[in-house]
């Protein structure tokens, strides 16, 4: 398979939508989201022949991502001022009410790192554990652990909001 200019470029467009949500799980802010897409993008795009297996292409582009935000994340807090805080965007689309989706991303976004990140990754991307564990630098069983506690902490978090699961 040859990874050239139009390969890269349906696979980021195949990707577009869960890499938006997986940046803004993490940044809050649209912009912020975007400028960490964007510069993901070109970074992939720059040491695409670093990639071996284009069958690892969404694993190696989400922990591109991942890192591009965590370094945002950690610029911005080196520049900080207190009154920066920022309000929880809504959830992006997905199959279930809004009410209900609005609820459970939000939830989602509270959980602490790395819970937050293997879930989005896991649920909303369909990532398997091994590419997960690629894409975040750690092993397998860590990140099945991280997913069995990120499911009790979003328990946890879903009933202190009173959010009953036949709703």
């Amino acid at each position: 398979m040859q990874m050239d200019k139009t390969w890269f470029s349906e696979q980021v467009r195949e990707r577009e939508a869960a890499m938006y949500a997986l940046a803004m799980s993490y940044m809050k802010q649209e912009d912020d989201a975007l400028d960490c897409m964007q510069q993901s993008i070109l970074k992939a795009y720059e040491h695409l022949d670093s990639l071996r297996d284009p069958e690892k292409f969404r694993s190696w582009l989400y922990g591109i991502l991942i890192n591009c935000c965590k370094d945002e994340l950690r610029r911005k807090k080196r520049a900080a001022t207190p009154e920066e805080h920022t309000e929880e965007q809504p959830a992006p689309e997905a199959p279930v009410s809004h009410e209900t989706k609005e609820v459970l991303w939000n939830a989602v976004n509270r959980l602490p790192e790395p819970y937050r990140t293997v879930l989005i990754l896991f649920y909303y991307e369909d990532l398997p554990t091994a590419d997960i564990a690629a894409a975040t630098d750690t092993r397998p069983a860590t990140v099945r652990k991280q997913l069995e506690r990120a499911r009790d902490l979003l328990k946890a978090e879903l009933e202190k909001e009173g959010f009953d699961e036949t709703e």
